[in-house]
């Protein structure tokens, strides 16, 4: 009886091999090799006496993305900087006739346009500080989004990240996001209106944490915050934002706003918030690229490659009833310089004053970056 059940197994075990094997090979499937490489180097200029001076790998990632079939495509990507090793995007996605897109796995969660901008094409060397602070990054989970004309959304339901732990039941956060953007051409530009809502029960994870690094990261790795605040006993949080875009040749001015709203089980129930705006010129005339609530690189159009200047202005409050986190205000002004699409090399001063401290340190930070 035995032998007869193995042979049964081996049977069914080698006809889904076959049905497999033949599925894959009708839709022929195309994958590449995907990366990054992000190299910095730091050096505190004034008030920099806590931070270290030298070089930071601040991305090194490894992957494989493609298509699976005529409707799926998917990928995998692993970061080994600093010596360690996370996952970042691991997700299917499934396109419909309509035009809308689910998607399935790990993958950034549907809040602010600087967090979902990727790193291969943000402004600046760092992110602002309120979308470090409050915009979530990579979660698993189920989302959907459709895009059509200049009218677009993306929602998702979410819950922890890989490498974290958590029953469904007991102690893994449960999270609705929902992104709504309206992008249409204002004369010979593009403008981008856009709205997000985060909503997070955090079952029996009681302590959350809002800090930041000063938008630079030392040769340690950024190990020195200069605000931050943790909050216990907290049932869930309520996150909201809006951003706004306009983009007219090479000229782009961005704007956006992120509060975040604590629950407790007991006592004050903070509000958290913060904002930045920035502003950059391509000098040689390129225009940075935006596609459906998106905003991507700039591809130089010529041999030379193309430049650009910009400057930011950030700020973030982590005071508010009886928590003291702190207040941070960041001046920085950038210059980058477009080999390619994909490959950059960026300048950044950052000019920074906080509460906390009487010091105002300004830092510098170069990057060398590539993409393939």
């Amino acid at each position: 009886m035995k032998t007869l059940k193995k042979m049964i197994y081996r049977a069914m075990f080698i006809s889904l091999f076959s049905l497999l094997f033949s599925v894959t090979d009708v839709f022929s499937q195309e994958f590449g090799i995907r990366g990054r490489l992000h190299m910095d180097a730091f050096y505190g200029l004034k008030d920099a006496d806590d931070f270290s001076n030298g070089f930071n790998n601040r991305r090194a990632r490894m992957g494989m993305g493609g298509k699976m079939t005529d409707n799926w495509d998917g990928r995998i990507e692993i970061d080994f900087a600093d010596g360690g090793v996370s996952p970042n995007d691991f997700r299917m996605r499934r396109k419909f006739d309509h035009g809308g897109r689910l998607w399935l796995g790990q993958f950034k969660v549907p809040q602010g346009l600087n967090e979902l901008t990727s790193s291969n094409s943000i402004t600046f060397i760092e992110r602002a500080t309120s979308s470090n602070i409050i915009a979530d990054s990579r979660r698993i989970g189920a989302a959907y989004e459709l895009f059509q004309g200049n009218v677009g959304f993306k929602t998702m339901a979410f819950g922890r990240a890989l490498g974290q732990r958590g029953s469904l039941e007991d102690d893994m956060p449960l999270g609705f996001a929902f992104r709504g953007v309206f992008a249409p051409e204002v004369g010979s530009g593009q403008l981008h209106l856009g709205a997000s809502v985060v909503y997070e029960d955090l079952m029996d994870n009681s302590s959350v944490s809002f800090r930041d690094r000063p938008e630079a990261r030392d040769s340690k790795g950024g190990s020195v915050r200069l605000i931050g605040v943790g909050v216990t006993e907290v049932e869930s949080t309520l996150k909201t934002g809006f951003e706004m875009l306009y983009i007219n040749g090479p000229f782009s001015i961005e704007g956006e706003y992120l509060m975040a709203n604590v629950s407790r089980n007991e006592g004050d129930e903070p509000s958290f918030y913060g904002y930045h705006i920035q502003s950059s010129y391509v000098l040689t005339g390129e225009s940075r690229s935006y596609s459906s609530g998106s905003l991507g690189t700039i591809s130089p159009s010529g041999e030379s490659g193309a430049w650009e200047v910009a400057v930011r202005y950030s700020f973030a409050d982590l005071n508010d009833k009886i928590f003291e986190g702190g207040e941070q205000t960041n001046i920085t002004v950038a210059l980058n310089y477009y080999v390619t699409s994909r490959l950059r090399f960026m300048g950044n001063i950052i000019f920074v004053n906080t509460d906390v401290s009487d010091d105002s340190p300004v830092l510098g930070l170069v990057r060398a970056q590539y993409n393939f």
